[in-house]
């Protein structure tokens, strides 16, 4: 399961953003990685280490209320990670 995350401060570096990330999630972190560092266009892609349904959506919920560098972020997850649903019928 995936998250992206925006609004990653410009003055963060990446180390910065791996160590928060890996610090709020814990266990559940089993990668970070970190695009456009120092931009306007900072954010993450985190991969979170479960496959019960629904977790990313909480943890995503869980994060919005984190400030990075005292910014508030945003936080979407992928749903299902795009996995292909069974056909009806």
């Amino acid at each position: 399961m995936h998250l992206t995350v925006w609004n990653v401060p410009e003055t963060c570096s990446e180390q910065d953003v791996r160590s928060f990330f890996e610090r709020e999630l814990g266990h559940y972190a089993k990668g970070v990685t970190v695009y456009d560092v120092g931009t306007p266009n900072a954010h993450a892609d985190l991969e979170l280490d479960s496959e019960v349904p629904y977790v990313a959506d909480a943890v995503a919920r869980e994060l919005q209320t984190r400030r990075l560098a005292g910014v508030a972020l945003r936080v979407s997850a992928t749903p299902f990670d795009d996995e292909p649903q069974p056909q009806r019928g």
